[in-house]
């Protein structure tokens, strides 16, 4: 009896030793074909001179599979830099083509998240920031945003099981803008380069305008204000105000000179710009150019989708040339197409008055002749 409970419990321990030892090889098998995706994340510091970076904790990035959109466009070259272009508008992408989405992670203390994925050579993924970081600085609120990161695995990724990235946030500000057009007699609507701008804002109802300092400046003749702040529109027409860190309010951009041979509409020299305020770090609104949302701009570059688009658009038209009156031309003379000038006009008259003359001294000379005759 005592013999076939040690044979019993031998016999347990031995299986149990077996099962134990499976498992850990069906673990090792597991992190063989296992591939490590590391995070780094840093936030760059607002107003650092040269920029620079802090680790970026708490920020929530997204792991999409993107192999079945990566095969149907694995002879585009510029494939994963388009992607990374595409910044705020790439949750649409991910949208409109189905990307799988296959982890939710969020960086640490020292800015590190990391992600697990099998091991398999060709495979593509997509890292994206989920929402954008926000700070505050004076009263005003900037976002920050990473570019989207789009990557496939090749061999010697796979050799080291362990693939690092690294992401830095652009600050993301919100920039009033938009496009000068002009159009022309024919109905045609072309960017204008070299029209100049300023900035008011209206207080007890009087124009302030906006400086080079960024202060505020009573004038009747903002063109010719030295310290006037003067925004002039580019190749694109884009008119940009860069760096002036306004507040929330309303402020009117006005044209103070076109090109030659257009006129400023009325519409040009009373452009409304509505800065909402921030009640919430979690939803930045968006500036509107005349009752029209813009988009945000990261690490100062405007999106490809607004240069062609150029919208908001404010138009001049172009002015109508004075009409010619037609030279005068003698009624009784043939059409030719050629208008005789007022010199040809002289010369013509002299001809005929020659002739006239000719012709009356040769009645006369006749008239003698016959008296001579009787």
């Amino acid at each position: 009896m005592i013999k076939k409970m040690i044979v019993f419990i031998i016999t347990c321990i031995s299986f149990g030793l077996l099962s134990l030892q499976q498992d850990n090889l069906k673990v090792l098998a597991d992190t063989d074909n296992q591939f490590t995706i590391e995070l780094h994340h840093q936030l760059s510091v607002y107003e650092s001179n040269p920029v620079s970076y802090t680790p970026g904790s708490n920020v929530t990035f997204q792991l999409y599979d993107l192999t079945a959109d990566y095969q149907k466009h694995e002879n585009d070259e510029n494939y994963f830099e388009d992607l990374k272009s595409q910044n705020q508008g790439i949750q649409n992408y991910i949208q409109d083509n189905h990307i799988r989405l296959m982890d939710t992670k969020t960086t640490d203390a020292n800015g590190q998240a990391t992600f697990h994925v099998s091991k398999e050579y060709g495979k593509a993924y997509l890292i994206v920031q989920q929402k954008s970081s926000q700070l505050e600085s004076d009263g005003l609120s900037y976002e920050q945003v990473s570019d989207p990161v789009a990557f496939s695995l090749r061999n010697q990724d796979m050799d080291k099981n362990k693939l690092e990235i690294e992401t830095k946030s652009a600050i993301v500000t919100r920039i009033p803008y938009f496009f000068k057009y002009g159009k022309t007699l024919d109905h045609k609507e072309l960017p204008l380069a070299g029209v100049k701008f300023v900035l008011y804002k209206t207080v007890d109802n009087q124009k302030k305008y906006l400086t080079d300092d960024n202060s505020w400046k009573t004038t009747d003749d903002p063109l010719h204000e030295k310290e006037v702040k003067k925004v002039v529109s580019d190749d694109t027409g884009l008119v940009a105000l860069n760096n002036s860190k306004l507040p929330a309010g309303q402020y009117y951009f006005q044209e103070v000179q076109t090109l030659k041979n257009f006129e400023i509409s009325s519409q040009a020299q009373h452009i409304s710009v509505n800065i909402p305020a921030v009640t919430s770090l979690a939803n930045v609104p968006p500036i509107t150019v005349n009752g029209e949302p813009l988009s945000k701009i990261a690490a100062g570059v405007i999106p490809n989708d607004v240069y062609q688009n150029a919208s908001p658009r404010v138009l001049n038209y172009q002015k109508k040339q004075p009409t010619k009156k037609p030279p005068f031309s003698l009624p009784f003379l043939p059409e030719t197409g050629i208008a005789i000038g007022s010199i040809s006009l002289v010369g013509l008259l002299i001809i005929l008055l020659v002739i006239l003359i000719k012709i009356y001294k040769k009645k006369l000379q006749l008239k003698r002749s016959f008296k001579n005759e009787k």
